[in-house]
């Protein structure tokens, strides 16, 4: 296959259709998906009685329950066969030309991202876009990744592909990314949004504690980056990482003494106002 799509799965039964759908009408069809169970589900018998069997599906689990999105990525790293890589997050959704548009890009740069699409899934109100309304291709170095207040799903050439590093579960596409664009120095990110990203009330950045636990994240990565590993980046962008992660710590602090005047406030809605 061309492209593997990695897909956790945990409690997915109401979404999971919805995200393949959005594969099954990519207008490139040399694709594999690797459902990965995160909860004892046995997610081929669940899609089979609705329906849904597909060669290009396959199924792993992590054989734990909840154990996190970065551990069922990697044990979905385990499955791939293509020679480009991306994940799917089971309550998401990709636009029919993702494929299309990234796989060149992808091919020249060594990975490729888009300008993601954030969605409120209770209401269906635009959030906002990753990047903002650009109008051509940016091409992002990590000073300019780093001061991003969401996620960017980049398509990965294989050479390229990486495992997510063990035990980081909050803020862990951002550390996946920082690696990514360590090795290729210029990600390039269409103008276009090919990558739905649905936020809805019990995602990990919405449940109770989230900040305190974004806060020690924050931390320990800080910490890391400056007297630890550094995660394998090059001095520089151990430097440059190392400053974004204090803005973004910074803006969590602000954002959990807003949230004492307003307890409904949502992440997105105060980084909107600023």
């Amino acid at each position: 296959m061309t492209i593997s799509v990695i897909i956790p799965a945990c409690e997915a039964q109401a979404t999971i259709e919805r995200a393949l759908t959005s594969l099954f009408r990519q207008s490139v069809a040399d694709w594999e998906a690797i459902i990965v169970a995160d909860d004892h589900l046995d997610y081929a018998a669940f899609l089979s009685a609705k329906g849904i069997a597909d060669p290009r599906l396959k199924f792993a689990s992590t054989g734990r329950v909840r154990s996190g999105c970065h551990h069922a990525r990697n044990i979905g790293f385990n499955f791939i066969t293509g020679a480009y890589v991306t994940q799917l997050d089971a309550d998401d959704e990709l636009s029919s030309d993702r494929f299309e548009t990234l796989k060149p890009l992808a091919e020249t740069y060594g990975a490729a991202a888009d300008n993601l699409l954030m969605l409120d899934d209770e209401t269906g109100a635009i959030l906002g876009k990753v990047m903002g309304e650009t109008a051509d291709l940016t091409q992002l170095d990590l000073a300019a990744f780093m001061k991003l207040n969401a996620p960017l799903v980049p398509l990965i050439r294989r050479d390229h592909v990486l495992k997510r590093e063990p035990g980081i579960e909050f803020s862990e596409d951002v550390v996946a990314n920082l690696q990514l664009i360590n090795r290729i120095g210029i990600l390039p990110v269409t103008a276009s949004s090919s990558y739905v990203y649905r936020i809805h009330s019990h995602s990990m950045a919405s449940t109770s504690g989230a900040s305190e636990r974004f806060e020690q994240g924050y931390s320990d990565y800080i910490e890391r980056l400056e007297t630890g590993d550094g995660f394998g980046l090059t001095a520089t962008h151990r430097r440059i990482a190392a400053d974004g992660l204090n803005a973004k710590r910074s803006l969590n602090r602000a954002f959990m003494e807003a949230q004492k005047a307003e307890p409904g406030l949502s992440f997105q809605a105060f980084v909107g106002r600023m």
